[in-house]
């Protein structure tokens, strides 16, 4: 098995599990008012059916966790074997999506089975559909959060970045535009977690206007802070990648890793603090207001309310913010973001089968010119254009550009330590492999047949001594 798809497959698993594990396991203890993401009076907790209910999604929880990680196996055989590894990533996507909706099984039947309990006892706290607001801390919700001028520190960073990766090697400057991608997107979360609403907690305004100006101003602070990691991430990215020492590999993927651990590390420890000192002010206070809108949370965790104006509010159900899918606006971006997703497995499988059935087909021309056909990839120059031609038994390493690349085969351009700019058309692991070199980059290209490749490359050796 593979270090790399150790590194983006098996790493992934690991976290979704702890995510999904820290976020759903603890719905079944009362916390907050809520269980199952339902809120519920006290002495609720004391009837037998949610005993019931909690030992059910207890049992269906861990069976999903572990009937999902059994599905892992197929994935670890398919890394092991190289015939299937091509089609290790479509499997590895189709698990995440099954995953995803999997483990959330359990939740929903609980949080459905909870309210229905609910509705029938008639547990409901506080006025019912009520929507809370408190027109003075509306206005001064904000007053401590942190300037969205800081994010300017971020950006320069991300704008450094660039520079520096367009003067050594400008083949990585996709990724500084996206650390610029991401610090315009930090930006965009603090601009409208500003402008979501304010939440109501209790009677007592003052209590309201200190709570919610300490969680805007902590979560503020954290969405510069997550642009300045992600930042600092991409920039040990583009170093690793121009760094031609292959001994130092191993230490760069480790920091890369830790960096991308670090930001769930620090967003989970942030949100545990608010809530932590929410509950502590809230159990002193007597006055706090509760409002029962459960029938607007489908699922416990997405909110669906047409009678609320705010795109985002506070989950129930894990940290951050979700999306009302009851206002236009949040119909547009819950679509788009299926779109995407669905879009992004399809093209993705699609290349990957592609790759897997079409060979790359090398051809000379009556007139003298190189043909490589290959879906998108498609290259021509005249034989004249031919600097060098090699038959090798090696290909530099590097990284893709733009194309394909799998543990049989790297189709496309890429940038190969001491050559730069390089065409591949290759199977892996199969020399020998011809070299040709132009003007402006490098070729490599091989059949899958040894012998072919060696024909092929005679035929250009003899057409090019003529």
């Amino acid at each position: 098995m593979t270090t790399s798809f150790m590194l983006v497959q098996f790493i992934p698993i690991i976290v979704l599990y702890t995510v999904f594990w820290v976020t759903y396991w603890p719905l079944a203890n009362y916390k907050n008012g809520m269980l199952f993401a339902v809120t519920l009076p006290e002495h609720a907790i004391e009837h037998p059916a949610i005993d019931e209910i909690r030992s059910r999604f207890r049992k269906q929880f861990i069976q999903w966790s572990v009937g999902l990680g059994v599905a892992v196996i197929p994935l670890a055989v398919m890394n092991i074997w190289d015939k299937l590894l091509p089609y290790s990533t479509i499997y590895f996507l189709m698990w995440i999506v099954m995953f995803i909706l999997g483990m959330a099984v359990p939740s929903r039947r609980a949080f459905i089975s909870t309210l229905s309990l609910k509705r029938e006892q008639e547990w409901f706290v506080g006025k019912k559909n009520v929507v809370h607001s408190d027109l003075r801390v509306a206005r001064l919700k904000n007053a401590k959060s942190a300037p969205l001028s800081l994010f300017a520190i971020p950006l320069a960073m991300s704008v450094g970045t660039l520079l520096m990766i367009m003067r050594d090697d400008e083949v990585y400057s996709g990724i500084a535009y996206t650390g610029i991608g991401v610090t315009l997107l930090f930006l965009l979360s603090s601009f409208y977690m500003r402008r979501a609403k304010a939440k109501v907690y209790s009677a007592d305004s003052d209590i309201n206007l200190s709570l919610n100006q300490a969680r805007r101003r902590t979560l503020s602070y954290l969405m510069l802070l997550l642009a300045i990691v992600e930042n600092v991430h991409f920039l040990l990215i583009c170093l690793f990648l121009t760094d031609e020492n292959s001994d130092m590999s191993g230490l760069w993927i480790t920091i890369t890793m830790l960096f991308s651990i670090a930001p769930v590390a620090i967003l989970l420890m942030t949100y545990r603090r608010i809530r932590a000192r929410e509950q502590e002010i809230l159990e002193q206070d007597g006055k706090v207001i509760y409002s029962d809108d459960d029938e607007y949370w489908a699922n416990g965790f997405t909110y669906h309310n047409p009678h609320d104006r705010a795109l985002f509010v506070e989950k129930r159900v894990g940290v951050g913010l979700t999306i009302n899918t009851g206002t236009l606006a949040g119909k547009i971006i819950a679509g788009g973001l299926i779109g995407i997703l669905a879009g992004t497995i399809i093209v993705v499988s699609f290349l990957l089968i592609r790759s897997e059935l079409t060979s790359p087909v090398l051809t000379l021309t009556a007139d003298r010119q190189v043909e490589i056909n290959y879906p998108m990839y498609n290259y021509d120059f005249p034989i004249s254009a031919i600097e060098q031609l090699d038959l090798v038994d090696e290909v530099p390493i590097g990284v893709k550009t733009s194309g394909e690349a799998t543990a049989r085969a790297s189709r496309g351009k890429f940038s190969l330590s001491g050559l730069g700019s390089t065409r591949l058309y290759i199977y892996k692991n199969n020399p020998p492999y011809i070299r040709i070199k132009l003007s402006n980059t490098y070729i490599f290209f091989n059949d899958q047949d040894p012998e072919q490749t060696k024909r092929i490359y005679e035929q250009l050796k003899n057409s090019l001594q003529q």
